[in-house]
């Protein structure tokens, strides 16, 4: 692990706090910000993570110009409800017919880029219980603010309960722990700078998640 990278390219999300700097940089560069949220089956959460992000992010400050959800077939009402609140709702499968269809995020993702307008494309999961628009302009901070970095993931301080019912801080999930990372210390050295390759909240510019692919089905 490169120590020296890390401290160099790894930001908290304080670090980007003044909202108005960000969206003056980006007025200055002349981009847009889409936000895609892959769902299925979240009508628990969804509401309140495009009530959030609305309100904050595109009218409080014009951070973002679209929030667009893109569906894999919700049998429940998660569809219904993003739309509700002014998300811009799509079922993957109706996205290029043409094209065989595929289930799992990948799909949603990849087919995001067809959708969305944004030069930057932020990504994040729909499912987050305690969501924060800092989810998304930490992740839009260093795309903004400095010309070398096209690709900015999330990670977390995971808290855990203990038998006390106390919380704990830790790191990367079970999977992430013991298969993820050292499959990647393995054979792909040079990846370990991620610190938690499965979370679900990254940003980037769209030049480059049209040039890599998106894996598809479910885990």
């Amino acid at each position: 692990m490169n120590n020296n990278w890390l401290k160099k390219n790894t930001f908290h999300h304080s670090e980007f706090k003044d909202i108005d700097r960000l969206v003056e940089e980006k007025k200055r560069k002349k981009i847009k910000i889409s936000l895609c949220l892959p769902t299925l089956n979240e009508e628990k959460t969804i509401a309140k993570e495009i009530i959030i992000m609305k309100s904050e992010l595109m009218s409080r400050f014009q951070l973002l110009d679209e929030i667009v959800v893109i569906d894999s077939g919700s049998t429940d009402r998660t569809m219904e409800i993003a739309s509700s609140y002014g998300a811009d709702v799509y079922q993957a499968d109706d996205i290029l017919p043409k094209l065989k269809k595929f289930k799992g995020k990948g799909e949603n993702l990849w087919k995001a880029l067809y959708i969305t307008t944004g030069d930057i494309i932020v990504y994040l999961d729909a499912d987050i219980k305690n969501i924060h628009h800092r989810f998304v302009y930490a992740l839009v901070g260093p795309l903004l603010l400095f010309d070398n970095i096209k690709y900015c993931k999330g990670f977390y301080d995971r808290p855990i309960a203990t038998d006390k019912k106390k919380m704990r801080p830790t790191g990367g999930g079970r999977v992430t722990e013991l298969v993820i990372r050292p499959l990647f210390s393995l054979f792909f050295p040079e990846l370990t700078q991620i610190m938690q390759p499965l979370s679900g909240e990254y940003a980037g510019y769209r030049e480059l998640f049209e040039r890599i692919p998106f894996p598809i089905g479910y885990g």
